[in-house]
């Protein structure tokens, strides 16, 4: 989806585009984006909401803004004696993060970025928690080559009134390869510092430019938070327009969650 897009294979052109830096090393010299998806739609109904833009300065410098928020569905709030309360008879949790970033191509084909998030967090009117954080990004690009890696979610405690918690700090990278003219493969792995681990494998093939198929499985783990889930997708590009659609499949919780982005770059 370029700036502002939700990182998931199906859904996004590449797998760098994920990576702040990636921005910096852009073909043009601004892009904005939008998304909008319905996440665990039998399970939770959640929905998800995104939009972005970076902008190229003086060649190698990138500012990239980009907002996500997960709105969950009302609740019913209850008094002491178990009565709905006429005050606030129901609460929207919900959750979104504003991030600030900022990218410089260190070389041709080789870039850096800095991005500052504010992160806030609403489970009910007593249960609110904002922090802030830092990720650290790299990516290199050459030829049919793409490389991403980056530290994510470094920064302070979350706290909801009681005891502290620790940020949800991961290291990820991405790796993408044209194998003929149109076909990537690529693979995405992450590492929470903890313990869990999970990866992505995904295929792109892109005719003329114009038009692109996805497909792709993530493999998840308990700890990680993720279940383990296929996806497929699909892209329209022209005169600097991009539609990308993605839905999720082959899982209990997230099958039938679908990802909808539209971008435009100059």
């Amino acid at each position: 989806m370029g700036a502002g897009g939700l990182s998931l294979w199906g859904c996004q052109t590449r797998p760098i585009e994920g990576y702040a830096a990636s921005a910096a090393l852009m073909e043009g010299t601004a892009s904005a984006g939008a998304g909008y998806g319905a996440w665990q739609p039998k399970a939770a109904g959640d929905k998800l909401l995104g939009a972005g833009a970076a902008v190229l300065l003086a060649e190698k410098f990138a500012v990239v803004l980009d907002y996500k928020s997960l709105i969950q569905p009302a609740y019913e709030v209850t008094g002491p004696t178990g009565s709905v309360s006429q005050v606030t008879p129901t609460f929207t949790p919900k959750e979104s993060v504003i991030a600030l970033g900022f990218g410089y191509r260190i070389m041709p084909g080789l870039s850096a970025a800095l991005t500052l998030k504010s992160v806030s967090s609403v489970l009910s009117k007593d249960a609110k928690a904002s922090v802030i954080g830092i990720d650290l990004s790299a990516v290199y690009s050459k030829d049919k080559l793409e490389a991403a890696f980056a530290l994510c979610n470094i920064g302070g405690k979350v706290n909801y009134g009681g005891a502290d918690y620790s940020q949800p700090s991961l290291a990820k990278a991405a790796a993408s390869y044209e194998i003929i003219e149109g076909l990537k493969a690529g693979a995405e792995a992450a590492y929470l510092f903890g313990g869990a681990f999970n990866m992505a494998l995904g295929a792109e093939y892109c005719y003329g430019g114009l038009v692109a198929a996805r497909a792709g499985y993530h493999l998840g783990s308990k700890d990680f938070g993720v279940p383990s889930f296929a996806s497929v997708g699909l892209g329209v590009r022209f005169i600097g327009i991009e539609l990308n659609a993605a839905y999720l499949l082959a899982s209990d919780t997230l099958a039938g969650s679908m990802m909808f982005g539209l971008g435009y770059s100059f």
